[in-house]
Formats: C-alpha cells, structure tokens, sequence
C-alpha cells in the first residue's frame, strides 16, 4: 500500500484511485450497542464520509472494531488481529467505561486498575502508530446516569469520570488528538441525560439522540484527519477536485 500511495504522489495522476484506511476501536459505544445499525454514530461518520468523497478518487474503508463488553486489556488482546492487520491511516480509539465497572465477583475492584488502564491505552496508540497510523483520535466517555455505589465505595459515575482524566492525560502524554466527548454531554442536565442514554436498567449506552450527540462531537476530529492525509498523500488535482 506504501509503494501505491508513494508512486502516487510522485506521478500527480488524479484519475488513480487512492485509499485511506479508518479504524474505529472500542467497546459498545464505538459498536453502537443498543440502537439499530443507521442510528450508530460510527455509521453516521461511515456515510458522510463516503458521500463526502463520492465523486472523487479517494477512497475510505471504514472498520468498525468496537466489541461490546470489553475493556482496554481485552481490547489490546484482539489489537493486532483487529487493527495491525488493516494498517489504519487513522485511529479512533474508545474505551473506559467497562475498565473502571466493578463486577460482584471482584469483590470492589476494578475490571481493569487505573495503571493498567494508562499503560493499555499507551501500548495500543504505540503499535496503531508503529503499524502506520497517521492520525489517532482518543476519546473519553460521555456522563452516565448510573449513580449507584459499587462494593469498591465508589459510585459508578464517579469512577466514570476518573478513568475518563486519565484518558486526557493519555491523550497529552503521547501526543494524540484528543476529543473530548464528555464535554459534549456536559450541558445537558439529568433530566435531558437520561434522553439520550438507554433507559433503566442500563442508563449507560447511547440512545439514538445520544449517538447524533457523539457523531457531532467526533465528526470535526475524524473530518480533519482525513482531509490532512488526502493533501499529504495525494496530488493537489485530487484534493481540488472535491470542491
């Protein structure tokens, strides 16, 4: 794939076709749990980036490799089956919200520590980049309404929060573009959270209105990366020729 986008380049051909690879890794919010396919947020992103590029050379394969339940240590299992594999030109990498859940078998701990979580989210962004990703997009998670105390003496929205810091200080530490998701849900109070969640007893996953909330959040971040990449990779004729 190098060598095509290499020659590519050098050539200025805008009638070749090119192709960029996005890779949507995570759990059940990047899968899209709970709502049908056209309602995702990741098949909203999938559409308009298609449409966006109809009528031109470029073009985008989009993966979705969220896979509801897991966390950071299972995600990384399945990363180089999942995203190695594909060589993504860009990443959006989500998880968190099963890491800091506290199970009744683990008596009052974490699915996964607060240390494990970091060091998972660093190794996943170092082989997404070591495999060719050009762009990484981490995101935090969204508010939830889940209030009630975990054996760990902690509410779950509490802990919520916290692993959602250490994804900003992830995202800082090693360079990668940050979106902030949870900032995208802040304005919204109680009542209208609880719209765009899944009603009791989940209050967790995104409803349909949730997921328009997150596509809005994350579009302009994934929008950017595709278009840097076109004006980096491809002659200036096809990167003209979508306007």
């Amino acid at each position: 794939m190098l060598t095509e986008e290499i020659d590519l380049k050098k050539t200025g051909d805008a009638t070749r076709p090119g192709l960029l690879t996005l890779v949507l890794m995570g759990d059940s919010i990047t899968f899209g749990q709970c709502v049908e396919p056209e309602y995702r947020w990741a098949h909203s992103v999938t559409d308009r980036l298609l449409r966006m590029y109809l009528d031109t050379p470029i073009n985008i394969h989009v993966m979705n490799c969220g896979i509801s339940g897991e966390t950071s240590r299972q995600g990384l299992e399945r990363f180089p089956v999942d995203v190695q594999n594909a060589h993504p030109d860009i990443m959006t990498l989500q998880f968190g919200l099963n890491d800091c859940n506290c199970w009744l078998t683990d008596r009052g701990l974490p699915r996964v520590s607060e240390s494990a979580f970091r060091a998972n989210l660093i190794e996943m962004i170092s082989r997404a980049r070591l495999f060719g990703a050009r762009h990484i997009i981490l995101s935090n998670n969204h508010r939830t309404v889940r209030h009630k105390m975990m054996l760990s003496g902690e509410r779950y929205e509490d802990a919520n929060a916290r692993y959602s810091r250490i994804i900003e200080e992830v995202a800082t530490e090693t360079g990668v573009t940050f979106c902030d998701i949870r900032k995208a849900f802040e304005p919204f109070s109680e009542t209208e959270l609880e719209d765009l969640l899944i009603p009791y007893p989940d209050q967790l996953h995104l409803s349909a209105s949730g997921n328009r909330v997150y596509e809005q959040a994350i579009w302009p971040f994934i929008h950017e990366a595709v278009e840097d990449l076109i004006k980096e990779r491809f002659s200036e004729e096809v990167y003209e020729k979508q306007y």
